[in-house]
C-alpha cells in the first residue's frame, strides 16, 4: 500500500488451514484446467461494495477437490491469472467465449466505449476465486457444481506465454490488464 498522506493503517490476519496445506499461486502444472467462480466484470456499478467473499468455497475446494494453484480476483482476472502464470513458471489459453462476463460488465460497456470481455478481464474487485485443477479434478468439480454460483472452466495451463484465443478462433495476447498497485 502507498499513500502520500500522514496516516497509514494496516491490519495483518493469520489463520490456520489444519490438515489441509494452503493452496499457493506457484502451483499451476501444465494441461491444469483454468476455473473460475461466479461471472466478471462491472464493479464499478456496485459489487465492490456489496460483495461476500468465497472463503466458504475456497475452503470446499481445498478440502474436497485440492487445486493445483489458487487466487482471488481481486485486481482483475487476467492480472490475477499472470500473478498465477509468474509464480508457476507457465502460461495460459483463455478461450474468450468462455469467460463468464456479468450483467454489470455489459451495463458498463454500454457507457464506457469497451466490450463487456474487457470489462470482465480487467475491471478487478470480483472477489471470485480463479484457480487451476489436473483435467479428472476439474470435470468432477464441473459436475458438481458445488456451490450457489457456477464453477467455469475458461482455458488451460500450457508452458509460456498468455494467450486468449477469441470467438472466431483469433488469437492475441493477454495482457496484464487490472489494477496495478504503486503505478
Amino acid at each position: 500500500t502507498g499513500t502520500g498522506g500522514p496516516l497509514a493503517i494496516a491490519v495483518t490476519m493469520l489463520g490456520d488451514t489444519g490438515d489441509c496445506p494452503p493452496i499457493l499461486r506457484s502451483g499451476a502444472q501444465v494441461g491444469d484446467a483454468i476455473l473460475v467462480t461466479g461471472a466478471l466484470g462491472g464493479s464499478a456499478l456496485g459489487h465492490h461494495m456489496c460483495f461476500w467473499p468465497r472463503q466458504a468455497e475456497a475452503v470446499t475446494l481445498n478440502s474436497r477437490y485440492r487445486p493445483h494453484a489458487m487466487i482471488d480476483v481481486s485486481d482483475g482476472l487476467a492480472i490475477d491469472l499472470h500473478h498465477i502464470l509468474e509464480e508457476s513458471a507457465v502460461g495460459a489459453l483463455v478461450w474468450a467465449k468462455r469467460v463468464p462476463v456479468a450483467e454489470a460488465a455489459v451495463r458498463a460497456a454500454a457507457g464506457s466505449g469497451h466490450a463487456p470481455l474487457e470489462h470482465a478481464l480487467g475491471d478487478g474487485e470480483d472477489y471470485e476465486l480463479l484457480f487451476t485443477a489436473d483435467a479428472a479434478t476439474a470435470e468432477r468439480l464441473l459436475a458438481d457444481q458445488p456451490f450457489g454460483v457456477p464453477v467455469s472452466r475458461i482455458g488451460e495451463i500450457v508452458p509460456s506465454g498468455a494467450t486468449l484465443v477469441m470467438p472466431d478462433g483469433a488469437q492475441r495476447r493477454l495482457e496484464a490488464a487490472g489494477w496495478e498497485h504503486f503505478r
